[in-house]
């Protein structure tokens, strides 16, 4: 929705007098030759973050105003306000073409990836606009069905952990915990941001650490909604991660088992948004980030050598379930990572922040405050996943090696 300030406001309120809203161009972030990210204590700016781009929900165009609905299209930011289209995943899938929504994307080397793994990169990130929140905590006795809850675009919003985060709309950060206590939480990119015109309702995929301009684009892995409804011409099995190429880049199958095998089985969870789904068809991936480095780049490939395969890190869609104790199957914030080499059964939680990403962490720490939800009881849905450093720096990767070892040893240190 546009702001006006009131002095805009005439005493008839004639508001159609006053001018129609337009995207903001997008200004390419100026860079050294050779800029590379590296990590450290401090937080850089999304302004000096090179290559970004994001995904709304619903997808959208810049074209002309801004703001108009257009499935598959991404859309570059610069981190002053500015922005353009990007990459438009729409026709690239010889075996699926329907025009569905994205709500996940990376690029296949995404830097920094290790970085976060270890603990040593500051994590970005993103939450759904709509949750499924119960009446009460469903564990103190009253519980009851679950609804539909949308959840601010804009923040500060404050959950059960303490934390003061941004809203629906903006991207917050969690600190590396190399460098600050567990946990320790803020707002990186506020709505205006991100986008000034329309401010964005609801981030659901981030890439970052791109070419310039960012229109260009690098995120050439994303996921659809709904996961187990990508298949083929002949309703084929499902994918939850694609390759620009067009190909499937991990099923939907292999998801399924990876977040199982932590998770149990779905049990009587369901997939309430678009539509209810249940059992294993529910699981749908909703953030991303990739590290294929071993064979071709649009396979997920074992290391043939015996060593870590190519790797993810994501999340899956809330998937809320009266019978659990809970209320929750999946909060939708349990952050995975699943290794090539190990396979669905060798699936972890991601450790970053000096805790783990995992079921109990977001019931304990990411359960929204009830002013934001009147008065009901509802965990966050992260849906959007980056890793940031402390700077970039003109230098080759060596450069950047040397900060990472050196983070790393101060890890040590503090471990």
């Amino acid at each position: 929705m546009m702001r006006y300030p009131l002095g805009l406001l005439c005493a008839g309120g004639l508001l159609a007098a006053t001018p129609l809203q337009a995207t903001i161009p997008y200004k390419p972030v100026a860079l050294p030759p050779g800029a590379i990210p590296a990590v450290g204590p401090g937080l850089i700016s999304p302004a000096a973050t090179f290559g970004k781009e994001y995904s709304h929900d619903v997808d959208q165009s810049t074209a002309g105003g801004g703001g108009l609905a257009d499935p598959q299209q991404i859309i570059a930011w610069d981190g002053l306000g500015g922005a353009a289209d990007g990459l438009d995943y729409s026709g690239t899938r010889p075996g699926y073409a329907p025009d569905d929504q994205v709500d996940a994307a990376a690029n296949h080397n995404d830097a920094l990836f290790r970085q976060l793994r270890d603990d040593l990169a500051h994590l970005v990130f993103s939450h759904d606009d709509l949750i499924s929140t119960y009446p009460a905590p469903p564990g103190a006795g009253g519980g009851g069905a679950f609804a539909p809850t949308p959840i601010p675009s804009f923040g500060p919003l404050v959950t059960s952990g303490g934390h003061v985060i941004g809203g629906a709309g903006e991207i917050s950060f969690e600190r590396a915990g190399a460098y600050a206590p567990p946990a320790t939480m803020g707002t990186w990119a506020p709505q205006a941001a991100v986008n000034g015109m329309p401010l964005p309702r609801d981030v659901d995929a981030l890439e970052v650490w791109g070419p310039e301009p960012g229109t260009t684009g690098d995120a050439d892995k994303y996921s659809l909604q709904v996961d187990f409804f990508s298949g083929g011409p002949a309703g084929g099995p499902g994918t939850s991660v694609w390759n620009l190429s067009g190909t499937p880049y991990i099923s939907h199958a292999t998801i399924a088992a990876a977040v199982t095998s932590l998770l149990g089985p779905v049990g009587s969870g369901v997939l309430p948004f678009p539509t209810f789904i249940d059992g294993d068809d529910a699981i749908n991936v909703d953030a991303l980030m990739v590290l294929d480095t071993i064979g071709d780049p649009d396979a997920f490939d074992r290391d043939p050598n015996g060593g870590p395969g190519d790797q993810i890190i994501f999340s899956i869609q809330q998937i809320p379930d009266l019978t659990d104790p809970d209320g929750y199957y999946a909060t939708g914030s349990e952050l995975f990572v699943l290794d090539a080499s190990l396979g669905p059964a060798g699936t972890t939680y991601l450790r970053h922040g000096g805790h783990l990403w995992d079921h109990s962490f977001a019931l304990s720490d990411l359960v929204i405050s009830p002013n934001f939800t009147d008065g009901r009881y509802g965990v966050l849905d992260i849906n959007a996943i980056e890793a940031v450093g402390e700077l970039v720096v003109p230098e080759p990767a060596s450069v950047g090696l040397v900060a990472t070892l050196a983070a790393a040893a101060v890890w040590r240190r503090r471990g």
